[in-house]
């Protein structure tokens, strides 16, 4: 699962080796990392270069929280189908857990596993107004449990 975990949010984020501004204008790098004080890239400029080793380490250490931050919305994440386990954490990795949990009727639906109805609130959601191709892939990807 984390391969395929990998490669829809590689296709979602991008895979950039080097230093760069995400749509916010901060500084970036790898699969979405955001760099933060504590990195050593953090004051590296635009363009500087990233090896692949470390793109791989950090996205092993996103992925994790991603994890861990939906496991903490759903315990019961593990018995979802692959789909839904993937969405969720594709979702816990994009926002952060302590964003995504504010998408109370969302996770309402996928409590009751009512996967039409998650999808439905996706879509009726500023996230999907920001992103709405990435969202909408969450949505369909839903729905098609349903």
């Amino acid at each position: 699962m984390i391969q395929r975990l990998r490669e829809l949010l590689e296709q979602d984020e991008g895979c950039v080796y080097s230093v760069y501004l995400d749509s916010l204008d901060k500084p970036t790098l790898g699969i979405g990392h955001l760099i933060v004080e504590d990195d050593p890239e953090y004051g590296w400029p635009v363009g500087a270069p990233v090896s692949e080793e470390r793109v791989a380490e950090l996205f092993a250490q996103d992925v994790h929280v991603a994890i861990n931050d939906a496991r903490w919305l759903h315990p019961e994440l593990d018995d979802m189908p692959e789909d839904a386990q993937i969405t969720i954490i594709s979702l816990a990795y994009q926002l952060g857990g302590p964003r995504y949990s504010k998408f109370l009727k969302h996770h309402a639906a996928i409590e009751l596993r009512r996967w039409k109805e998650a999808a439905a609130e996706l879509r009726d959601s500023k996230l999907y107004r920001q992103t709405p191709q990435r969202t909408e892939r969450h949505a369909a990807r839903l729905e098609a449990l349903a």
